[in-house]
């Protein structure tokens, strides 16, 4: 007569092996487990986990409901998600797939499970949450919306060609504003920049400037239930120029491409939604481009080009306003021949940049180039052989620059 162990789990995988006609050792053998733990685990001295639990159960051909039993026996929480999962499982396996996620199998519950607690839904985050959903029902239905907005978020931030957006704001005209009129600012460059799946920012600042315009957004930002947003912030000590902001950025940015605004320039009020909407074209060029430099640019009145970078355009890409680049300057001379080409335009402050940008800015910091302008490296990768594209906007920007020039014209008129 078979022993009765004194664990209900181990009496269910006893009856479960004895009735496909396994030994213990075979059992041990099909699982990758010594014998000595199936021995265990029978007499009740061990408690398995759920990792353990589902491969006895494939081997042993265990699903369902008699599976979920074994769930309960081992004080786990029974896991119906997993067989519920199948067809949504098998609509996202060709994405999946593609960027090595979920094996092509949905019937292998270990595979989903692991994919679960890989972005963090494990078993003691499960068992609070099934645990407490005796709450009242209003209760209940608020923790179903913040559930399903942060599976939402994380969806939209695993699928996000770029992840982290750079946002200089140590130049000397920043430090003319108010910290509330630059926290704004702040704010619409991060809120352009959530629109194209950015959820990591780091702002690039003046030393003293952390407490006023750091400290209030990470704060704000921190406060909410699933947070969203990561804010972190680096020191310029001198403003050398963008390029050197820039390039306080790399160890945070590593192997990433990233997103760099410029908050100085800003979109009209009027037309609020137009910049997100040609950074979405904008990632979506980068999404089949990955590994190429891309920058916004607009028609200007020639008189306005030799305030910035400038770029001349040559032949127009696959893509709806998307030009090859021939030549980058930054602030070129008026008697340069790239001020008189029809196909010259402005550089707008919106930058996609793979990692190697990080590397031409050190070339060029070498060559003694001061200051150490963000145009310069780009320019540097377009003549090393690097193909850079350009990405024509609709609408035009207000510079800060120009608006406080502006203002400061009117004040003279005093």
């Amino acid at each position: 007569m078979a022993t009765v162990s004194r664990s209900p789990f181990g009496n269910l995988v006893r009856q479960s092996r004895e009735a496909v006609g396994l030994s213990q050792r075979a059992l041990a053998q099909r699982v990758g487990l010594d014998v000595s733990y199936i021995n265990r685990l029978e007499s009740g001295e061990r408690r398995p986990r759920r990792r353990t639990v589902l491969k006895l159960a494939a081997s042993l051909g265990i699903s369902g409901p008699e599976l979920d039993a074994w769930f309960a026996a081992c004080d786990l929480t029974p896991i119906p998600l997993l067989s519920g999962l199948s067809a949504a499982r098998e609509a996202m396996a060709p994405a999946a797939a593609a960027v090595g996620g979920l094996p092509q199998s949905s019937s292998d519950p270990l595979a989903l499970w692991e994919a679960l607690a890989a972005i963090g839904l494990d078993e003691h985050g499960l068992r609070r949450l099934l645990k407490n959903l005796a709450a009242a029902p209003t209760r209940r239905q608020q923790a179903a919306a913040m559930v399903a907005a942060t599976l939402d978020i994380v969806t939209d931030y695993l699928a996000a060609p770029v992840n982290r957006a750079i946002i200089p704001a140590a130049g000397g005209q920043h430090r003319l504003l108010a910290a509330h009129i630059m926290q704004r600012l702040l704010l619409q460059s991060m809120a352009e920049a959530a629109a194209v799946g950015v959820y990591q920012f780091l702002l690039v600042l003046a030393p003293g400037t952390e407490e006023a315009l750091y400290r209030p957004l990470q704060t704000a930002l921190s406060m909410a239930a699933a947070p969203r947003y990561q804010l972190d912030f680096c020191l310029q000590p001198t403003p050398l120029g963008l390029g050197d902001a820039v390039l306080r950025a790399a160890e945070w940015v590593g192997q990433e491409v990233c997103l760099v605004l410029l908050p100085d320039e800003m979109v009209d009020h009027r037309t609020s939604r137009t910049m997100p909407r040609e950074l979405q074209h904008m990632r979506r060029a980068v999404m089949d481009r990955p590994t190429i430099p891309l920058i916004a640019v607009e028609a200007v009145p020639k008189s306005r080009l030799p305030l910035g970078g400038v770029v001349r355009l040559g032949a127009a890409a696959n893509g709806a306003r998307l030009f090859h680049v021939e030549e980058l300057l930054e602030k070129p001379p008026l008697s340069h021949p790239i001020l008189a080409a029809e196909t010259s335009r402005s550089i707008v402050g919106r930058y996609f940049l793979p990692p190697e940008i990080f590397a031409a800015l050190e070339q060029v910091r070498q060559s003694g180039s001061h200051p150490l302008e963000l145009t310069a490296a780009l320019e540097y990768m377009r003549q090393q052989g690097t193909t850079i594209y350009a990405y024509e906007l609709k609408k035009s920007r207000r510079d800060l620059g120009g608006v406080i020039e502006r203002a400061g014209g009117l004040l003279g008129d005093l």
